[in-house]
């Protein structure tokens, strides 16, 4: 029988806990901020490839 993480009101063997992840505001922050980021990597390699069309015609 596989008693990890031990019983199950015990903290033993937890690495972390996070208060804020039942929270739809902290989660529509995180989510926000990593659809940016992801935007943010298409719009440079969108200029970048766009400069260098340019400079190799």
């Amino acid at each position: 029988m596989n008693t990890w993480p031990g019983p199950a009101n015990s903290w033993e063997g937890v690495d972390a806990y996070f208060t804020w992840a039942d929270s739809p505001g902290m989660l529509v922050l995180i989510t926000l901020v990593m659809a940016c980021v992801c935007l943010g990597i298409i719009i440079s390699a969108a200029r970048h490839e766009s400069e260098t069309d340019k400079n190799t015609k």
